[in-house]
């Protein structure tokens, strides 16, 4: 029986009652779209935006809460009944990020979709590069900058306080990484804006400008260079190699840890 399979069946068999409601939700977010009424088209897409960046920051936290469910089947010896022999940490904890990275993968990608369709609601029609942008780069984009960095730094959380028991509830070794949490994103943060734009830009929305400007009108000559600057330079590809090196780096440790403590 393969392994890595069988234990990521085995997190969709314990967090589906997780990722189905958190699926089910764009209908509610669909549905508080549907409910903006406001005269101006601007002002209608501004709320529609700020409705789906709102789904988006609510779903990462309930993904993290999902993810954060470190519970006792290992210690019971239910996996290695169901496996045969047992398997490494880093299988462990392979499964459960690539089960949540799945979820989040297609719950972005639905925001995506859900971001055409209020765009086509103002009346802007973008082309297929840009559509393709929208729907598939950017949740890839900002999953490998912001998400997956975060569901890993999670997963290291519950496995450091399962493992290190300082006190009954684990209290101590987790507050002690929440409150370094901030200070370590700062020094993250400062450490990656001294690479930006080392190597070329990711070019996205090439023909954006062309959809506002046939929808209303001519933009205005300030805003149409800030756009115009912000579209030649490109998305900064050094910020999502780096997340994703500190994502991947992140899980080696945290397999490492459940391999010596389940050892």
């Amino acid at each position: 029986m393969k392994k890595f399979s069988t234990l990521v069946w085995l997190e969709h068999r314990r967090n589906w009652l997780w990722s189905l409601p958190l699926m089910a939700s764009l209908l509610f977010w669909a549905w508080g779209i549907k409910q903006v009424t406001v005269m101006d088209v601007g002002e209608r897409l501004a709320i529609r935006a700020g409705l789906l960046m709102g789904a988006a920051t609510i779903g990462t936290v309930l993904l993290v809460m999902m993810i954060g469910r470190i519970r006792s089947e290992t210690r019971n010896g239910q996996y290695q009944v169901l496996l045969m022999s047992p398997p490494s940490g880093y299988t462990h904890i392979l499964s459960r990020f690539t089960y949540a990275a799945g979820i989040a993968l297609a719950y972005f990608i639905a925001i995506g979709f859900m971001f055409w369709w209020i765009l086509e609601l103002a009346g802007i029609r973008l082309d297929a590069g840009s559509l393709f942008d929208l729907i598939l780069a950017m949740p890839l984009y900002g999953m490998s900058i912001m998400v997956l960095p975060i569901l890993a730094y999670t997963l290291l959380l519950m496995v450091f306080i399962s493992a290190y028991r300082l006190s009954g509830a684990g209290w101590i070794p987790g507050s002690v990484m929440l409150l370094g949490t901030p200070i370590l994103m700062q020094y993250i943060g400062d450490w990656t804006s001294g690479w930006m734009y080392t190597l070329p830009g990711w070019h996205v929305f090439a023909n954006a400008p062309a959809a506002l400007i046939a929808r209303f009108g001519d933009l205005d000559p300030e805003s149409a260079i800030e756009v115009g600057s912000v579209l030649s330079k490109g998305l900064p590809v050094e910020p999502m190699l780096i997340m994703l090196t500190i994502t991947a780096a992140l899980l080696a440790i945290a397999g490492r840890i459940w391999q010596e403590v389940e050892a």
